[in-house]
């Protein structure tokens, strides 16, 4: 799969699976010191509709808008009012990472207010048609927030924290899941990222989809047992003899809807990677995998 893989996987979900966005007006929220939420509609993979976009700041700014993802012009006039309301300035763009849904908005954003966008080097190389003026390094202090350098689920992806809190991008979800497609992740690299949040102090999580999570360390230690656990049914479905990874899905995944087969394919891959780096899988041919 190319570089637009997992956008163009999320279009055929959205279209098999669609999800209605709702009716109510997207509002901008208060929900940590110096961080305000606002839930923009986006491209982005059921159940969830929309992208968090955090703006971070004191009350009179500027501020810095993370993860501006829309690229709807009517939700890009909702955080145009928002921002206008509160009569700041947006001062820097942050990306947590390179996928559609989180960058949709960013260039439009930041060329209203002239701002720079910021984000890590394997990032900046993803997006190569998006200006992108500021890399972003492990452990750099940008305003209020730290960056922590978490790949697994994308190779440039950043959390960034303030105490008590974690901008989390999609390391975890509140709504939905969160893909680990071997194009673009890494299950091993992921799953380390994991751990390395869940060393950090504990925080609320704020993620890109869905509510805040109260008990960070909780929802680290859920998200790798749930992937050890399919980890585990991937070991167990394979054999001596070769079998393609679609018909590993169907014994591996046979708990997940048949329509998000297509998706689980995508992880499954990730998964034999891992197993195989392991010593505990062996790709037979192109496609074909058994036991090691």
């Amino acid at each position: 799969m190319g570089e637009s893989s997992v956008d163009s996987l999320y279009e055929q979900v959205r279209g098999a699976s669609p999800v209605s966005p709702g009716s109510d007006p997207p509002v901008l929220r208060q929900i940590a010191p110096g961080i305000r939420v606002l839930a923009l509609r986006t491209p982005t993979l059921p159940p969830a509709a929309h992208t968090n976009v955090y703006l971070v700041g004191p009350d009179a700014g500027p501020w810095m808008a993370v993860d501006p993802g829309s690229p709807y012009p009517d939700q890009e006039a909702v955080l145009d009012a928002a921002i206008a309301s509160a009569g700041v300035a947006v001062g820097l763009v942050l990306l947590t990472h390179h996928h559609g849904d989180h960058t949709g908005g960013a260039r439009a954003l930041a060329d209203r207010w002239g701002a720079p966008i910021a984000a890590h080097a394997n990032t900046i190389r993803r997006l190569p048609k998006l200006r992108i003026e500021r890399i972003l390094e492990d452990g750099e202090q940008v305003g209020s927030l730290s960056c922590v350098f978490t790949p697994g689920h994308a190779d440039g992806h950043l959390c960034f924290e303030q105490p008590g809190f974690t901008i989390a991008g999609d390391m975890v979800a509140g709504l939905g899941t969160i893909l680990i497609d071997p194009s673009e992740g890494d299950m091993t690299v992921y799953l380390a990222s994991l751990e390395r949040l869940l060393a950090r102090p504990q925080s609320v999580l704020l993620p890109a989809h869905g509510p805040s999570i109260p008990d960070g360390h909780a929802k680290l230690r859920e998200y790798i047992a749930h992937r050890l656990m399919r980890e585990a049914k991937v070991a167990a479905a394979l054999g001596p003899s070769a079998a393609s990874s679609s018909d590993l899905v169907a014994t591996a995944y046979a708990d997940t809807p048949r329509i998000l087969w297509p998706l689980a394919e995508r992880v499954l891959l990730a998964h034999l990677g891992k197993l195989q780096r392991d010593g505990r899988a062996r790709e037979v041919s192109p496609g074909r995998w058994s036991t090691s």
